[in-house]
């Protein structure tokens, strides 16, 4: 295994820690319910990520200046990354859709539910890739 295993070690027991921690969230949350576990583990990573940050010198309202002053870029990178997404999305559906069309002896092939599933979700991934 590569070098940095422990960052997936460290990651899979935060995760296991906050599935079966009975840490109330305070959001209203029944603790041991997956948005809990959720809720718990993102503030978990963060805390994480901000005391490494403090430890190494940084001051986090620093940091914060230095994001909003990257803002540009990062939501452009972000939009383009959104954008790609979405059209693998659409590829993957209209590959699903063709597989339905042309592959008819296939046993295996998708069937009538898929196919709308598939158009349904390329809708949607077309609005996000053309609206966003």
């Amino acid at each position: 295994m590569g070098p940095f295993r422990w960052i997936a070690w460290l990651v899979g027991a935060l995760w296991r820690f906050s599935r079966r921690s009975w840490i109330d969230t305070g959001m209203g949350l029944r603790p041991r319910s997956g948005a809990s576990a959720l809720v718990l583990f993102l503030f978990l990573v963060f805390f994480l990520i901000g005391a490494v940050l403090m430890l190494l010198g940084f001051n986090l309202g620093d940091v914060d200046r230095w994001i909003d002053a990257q803002g540009g870029w990062l939501d452009a990178l972000g939009s383009l990354l959104f954008r790609a997404v979405c059209g693998l999305v659409i590829l993957l559906c209209v590959l699903a859709l063709l597989g339905a069309i042309f592959d008819r002896k296939n046993p295996e092939k998708p069937g009538i539910g898929c196919v709308l599933l598939a158009l349904i979700t390329g809708y949607f991934a077309w609005f996000g890739m053309v609206y966003r």
